[in-house]
């Protein structure tokens, strides 16, 4: 079986083993959604870091709802990870230069630096009526054929 497009709506509490089983659920799907070790890899990384960064910047290390959407393409895997935290302010990220300066990061945006070298593309946008989302994309070699 191969999962062609998956969405999770959860409210995650922030301790080790909500995370942890809201990972598993996600990790699951993404073997089930390709086989491609590459892209397995940086799915995984990349929902990590961005359930982190909504649970511990959108939510300020408290509970919340989080959406996690991924869709198989023929060439490519998407992922949209959304929350209805605090949000922030898009342009002070500058996200054309994150992943060029490590020195530029000062305490904050390691994640999204870690996101953007690991995807092929990156969007940040407003939740609508709250919170953050994003959109990735990732590149595969086990096209369809």
């Amino acid at each position: 079986m191969q999962i062609l497009s998956y969405k999770l709506d959860a409210f995650i509490p922030f301790d080790k083993d909500s995370i942890e089983d809201f990972l598993v659920l996600c990790e699951d799907v993404i073997c089930k959604m390709t086989s491609d070790e590459k892209a397995i890899f940086k799915l995984k990384s990349a929902t990590h870091e961005l359930l982190i960064n909504s649970l511990e910047h959108g939510y300020n290390r408290n509970a919340g709802t989080v959406s996690f959407y991924m869709k198989r393409h023929p060439d490519k895997i998407t992922l949209e990870m959304t929350d209805e935290g605090s949000g922030f302010d898009t342009s002070l990220l500058k996200s054309e230069n994150l992943g060029t300066d490590l020195n530029s990061i000062k305490g904050r945006g390691w994640g999204l630096m870690i996101i953007k070298r690991l995807s092929d593309s990156m969007e940040i946008t407003p939740n609508t009526p709250k919170g953050t989302k994003i959109n990735i994309s990732i590149s595969l070699n086990d096209l369809w054929k």
